[in-house]
């Protein structure tokens, strides 16, 4: 008895559903496999170290992007949201992608502030003096930090001459609180590192718009826990 041709073309869809599926698997798998270690990205060459304009003038946060490429062609970054007033590195991550996905990254960033090329001994000396800064009263960087310090490699932050402006314009410790950090632990903490009268301290009820809060770093940020503290 004859197949019915409907049936037989339902059956050769299937089949061919099922090799679609097979195939994006095994490219899944294979570019798993050839995707680089974020851990050697840097030693790769240097790709483009992206801050955002005025990143040095007070009460600013810095954002900080530095990008090396893979001899395979994926961009590596290592990016940072430094809090120079007080905190330090607020949020921190790596992140391995391709040329598409890169390009995507820095395009969505910019929509949030005007972004300018930099160097990279001065991205690693604002993180390097920015964390030291900050531990001082009791604030460590957050948690993945070293992730994407990965990608700053072995660069000596020593050899950028510019001073990088830490605290507020009195010279004293500044917060300037954002939507999720826990104000009551910060100004706690900062009160006892250098007494009530010895930081300058602002409570934003409007929130922060734009890129002075660390939410619109994009949303690849690992969530509101940014900086951490010290046990007590």
């Amino acid at each position: 008895m004859a197949q019915d041709p409907r049936k037989r073309q339902q059956k050769l869809q299937k089949k061919a559903a099922k090799r679609k599926v097979r195939q994006q698997d095994l490219v899944r798998v294979a570019s798993q496999l050839m995707a680089p270690s974020l851990r050697k990205a840097g030693e790769w060459p240097l790709h483009e170290v992206i801050l955002n304009e005025g990143w040095d003038q007070p009460q600013t946060l810095t954002s900080i992007v530095v990008a090396r490429r893979s001899p395979n062609g994926y961009i590596a970054t290592g990016n940072f949201l430094v809090d120079r007033g007080c905190l330090g590195v607020k949020n921190a991550f790596g992140k391995l992608m391709d040329e598409t996905g890169y390009r995507q990254f820095v395009r969505e960033l910019g929509e949030h502030q005007r972004l300018i090329q930099g160097d990279i001994h001065l991205a690693a000396k604002i993180v390097r003096d920015s964390i030291a800064y900050a531990r001082q009263f009791g604030f460590q960087p957050n948690r993945d930090t070293p992730q994407a310090m990965n990608v700053l490699g072995n660069v000596d932050p020593d050899v950028c001459t510019i001073d990088i402006p830490l605290g507020g314009e009195d010279g004293k410790p500044f917060f300037h609180s954002g939507p999720y950090d826990d104000v009551e632990r910060i100004v706690t903490k900062l009160t006892k590192a250098v007494g009530p009268n010895g930081f300058t301290f602002i409570l934003d009820m409007r929130g922060i718009d734009s890129f002075e809060d660390d939410d619109d770093f994009l949303n690849y940020e690992p969530g509101p826990d940014s900086v951490e503290f010290d046990d007590e």
